[in-house]
């Protein structure tokens, strides 16, 4: 039962107040001094900290918009406020709840892949130039913290990070192709992974393609994800022994597949049905806030490796450490 809206635009808020059958609330405090048990935020992405944060010291648990926040900082200093107050803080990536992807993590999980050696990612987000001008916020940095990285890429960078982990060195390109906005429209990057695994990304509103391909390459099979498919191939030799064996040196290993898992897309209401599951003590969240610090560090290492034009090391450096 949604019990009330704020929304700086008043109205809008009493629009969407009347929708609902709700109670407009005409400040943050005013709203926050309602009875209720969960806060939704969806405002833009530099206001998560304040606005999530609010919520959370107010007592109730809080489902924010993904990403869940621009900076690393008030990422991390969020999740502490989460747990210090006993409340739960949820991350709107939905694309988690896709039953594909769910099967590409239990098989990468199973070490059905084997050692990781490669990961390729490419998304398609295409936006006409009308969709920033629709806010004065988007597509600027004083508005929006980022560009493609930070507004429609996070879906891809977070499933990237819970399919092959968090890497370890990346080297980004990022650019304004296209549309005239302050923040990059696409962005291209090479990644490599503490086992020495190495990878691409590229993603772009400025460019038509697949809407996202996310393939997984192991010693012992690779995967391909995609929009309600998975693909798999398995190598009948593992290539660890494939390389050192007998036989012609030319004749290519052996694979069977690919087997094809068709998926269900995924969705908002299965977010909001898990975090009242996990409210309830029967589910663990989907996307936690914890969780889903590994994308807002991933994000913050590409923006900073394509502003200085050189590799960046993950972990990032926090504040107080030393870095080179």
């Amino acid at each position: 039962e949604v019990v009330g809206v704020y929304d700086p635009d008043d109205e809008g808020a009493r629009r969407r107040a009347a929708e609902l059958g709700c109670a407009a609330a005409p400040t943050l405090e005013a709203l926050l001094a309602l009875d209720a048990d969960v806060a939704v935020v969806l405002a833009p992405h530099l206001h998560h900290a304040a606005v999530a944060g609010a919520c959370l010291r107010a007592g109730l648990h809080v489902l924010v918009e993904k990403p869940l926040t621009v900076s690393l900082a008030e990422g991390e200093q969020l999740v502490a406020e989460a747990e210090r107050c006993d409340r739960l803080l949820a991350v709107a990536f939905q694309q988690r709840t896709r039953s594909e992807v769910g099967e590409a993590r239990r098989l990468v999980e199973g070490g059905v892949l084997g050692e990781l050696q490669r990961v390729d990612v490419v998304a398609a987000w295409p936006r006409r130039s009308s969709y920033f001008a629709s806010a004065p916020w988007r597509g600027t940095w004083a508005g929006e913290g980022g560009g493609v990285l930070v507004n429609q890429g996070p879906h891809d960078l977070d499933l990237l990070c819970l399919l092959a982990g968090l890497p370890t060195r990346v080297v980004a390109r990022t650019r304004t192709a296209l549309h005239p906005i302050e923040t990059e429209d696409t962005a291209a990057a090479l990644l490599e992974w503490s086992n020495g695994a190495l990878g691409s990304l590229h993603i772009s509103t400025a460019e038509a393609d697949e809407p996202q391909r996310i393939e997984l390459t192991g010693t012992a099979g690779r995967l391909r994800v995609r929009p309600g498919s998975l693909e798999l191939w398995r190598n009948e030799d593992d290539m660890r022994d494939w390389v050192a064996g007998p036989g012609n040196a030319y004749e290519p290993p052996v694979t069977d597949g690919p087997l094809v898992f068709n998926g269900e897309p995924g969705s908002h209401t299965q977010l909001y049905r898990n975090l009242a599951a996990a409210l309830a003590g029967t589910e663990p969240l989907v996307a936690s806030g914890r969780s889903a610090l590994a994308e807002v560090e991933l994000a913050s290492a590409l923006l900073l490796s394509g502003r200085l034009g050189r590799e960046v090391t993950l972990p990032l450096a926090r504040e107080g450490a030393v870095a080179d």
